[in-house]
């Protein structure tokens, strides 16, 4: 078997394998910040989790759609600066 039938047939496989590490690492590291947060710090940590997940979720997202809609008005609108 040679390497181009190797790949056909079994690439995918090594790909999604790999994917799928990456995304399973990324998730233990998180958790394992997540638990020294609380193993050191206890209750402060949870507070902190707390604080950053709505900062996350409701301030960024809301600056995000503002700027959003900021740059498209004035990089996409053919009609933005004209006089009617």
């Amino acid at each position: 078997m040679d390497f181009a039938l190797f790949m056909e047939r079994y690439g995918y496989k090594i790909l999604l394998g790999l994917f799928a590490l990456i995304i399973v690492g990324f998730f233990a590291f998180l958790g394992l910040w997540v638990y020294a947060m609380f193993r050191f710090l206890g209750a402060i940590a949870a507070v902190v989790i707390l604080g950053y997940a709505l900062y996350a979720f409701i301030v960024q997202r809301r600056v995000l759609d503002a700027q959003a809609e900021a740059h498209g008005k004035y990089f996409y609108d053919p009609k933005y600066g004209k006089k009617r």
